[in-house]
């Protein structure tokens, strides 16, 4: 999915355990990742146009989950903005090359996922001519669920999973109170902004900073505003959220991070979710319940210090 995957899970038989992680995430790397030419969704967004296509147990779940963020997020989070992606350049995996300084047009705002038919009874999508799926962060924060909730099922007595920054855990962690301490990154410099305990749940987190490149001598970033089809320019340059699931906190991040900080935060709130919002000008935002965990540098901050995550 275009991201590193990190798994801890200790239990009986550990080494099964991380056989059987590694084989789910190459399974959800089969079903959704845009950039591997033969996933089901590339032969999804090929048939475009085409009428309905019965769809895996495995890649409905993840759009039935899409719909529901569509929803939450009132269509902040889209991902039909596929096309918007490819004609700034982001056609590939960073892992293969960085997109190139490239000149087309951005189009208008996103096709919107209300126009993809999903049949709840059929199991079958149908998508408008020229429209594509990117499943892209809330893929990962699905896998990194499905990874924790079936080795947990499977014997494992704690796991922590991160794919391309999605964290989640299950079951005691070896820090204090058995949660899992998550070291959360300052974007700008790598630097610890701050630590934060799970428990059985999940943290995310969206930047505009981290995967850039120049679009027609300009830089350009990767987060798109579903409503005009271009980069976000809301003033957000970092999102963290935590929730009870991967999925959820990824896809509530990135919303938040396109709406801004103000209605950002109104965002999370009405979710039920906690989070953190960067703004350009350096300034921390937060939700009520997480406002005693302040965004700031610490005063030894070491680099390339070793936490668990």
């Amino acid at each position: 999915m275009g991201s590193t995957a990190e798994l801890l899970v200790w239990g009986p038989n550990p080494e099964p355990l991380a056989d059987w992680a590694t084989a789910e995430i190459e399974r959800c790397e089969a079903s959704w990742s845009r950039f591997r030419p033969s996933s089901e969704l590339a032969a999804l967004n090929h048939c475009a146009g085409a009428g309905a296509v019965t769809v895996s147990a495995r890649l409905w779940g993840a759009l039935v989950r899409a719909r529901r963020a569509h929803l939450e997020t009132d269509g902040l989070f889209d991902p039909t903005v596929l096309g918007s992606l490819v004609a700034l350049g982001y056609d590939r995996s960073f892992a293969d090359a960085p997109p190139a300084d490239v000149a087309s047009a951005i189009g208008a705002g996103a096709p919107g996922f209300a126009s993809v038919g999903l049949d709840d009874e059929r199991r079958a999508v149908r998508l408008p001519a020229n429209v594509g799926i990117d499943l892209g962060g809330i893929g990962k924060g699905l896998a990194a669920d499905l990874v924790v909730e079936g080795l947990l099922a499977r014997g494992a007595a704690g796991v922590c999973v991160s794919m391309g920054g999605d964290v989640r855990v299950g079951g005691p962690g070896p820090d204090r109170d058995d949660a899992w301490e998550i070291r959360v990154e300052d974007p700008r410099d790598d630097r610890e902004a701050f630590v934060f305990p799970l428990v059985d749940e999940a943290l995310a987190q969206s930047s505009t900073l981290f995967r850039r490149w120049r679009r027609g001598g300009r830089e350009v970033h990767h987060l798109i505003d579903p409503r005009t089809g271009g980069p976000s320019a809301s003033g957000v340059v970092c999102a963290v959220v935590t929730a009870r699931e991967a999925w959820h906190a990824e896809i509530l991040a990135k919303a938040a991070l396109v709406a801004g900080v103000d209605a950002g935060i109104a965002l999370l709130e009405r979710a039920g979710a906690d989070g953190w919002l960067l703004a350009r000008d350096g300034t921390a935002h937060s939700t009520r319940d997480v406002a005693d965990v302040a965004w700031e540098r610490p005063r030894s901050a070491h680099m390339g210090m070793e936490v668990a995550t």
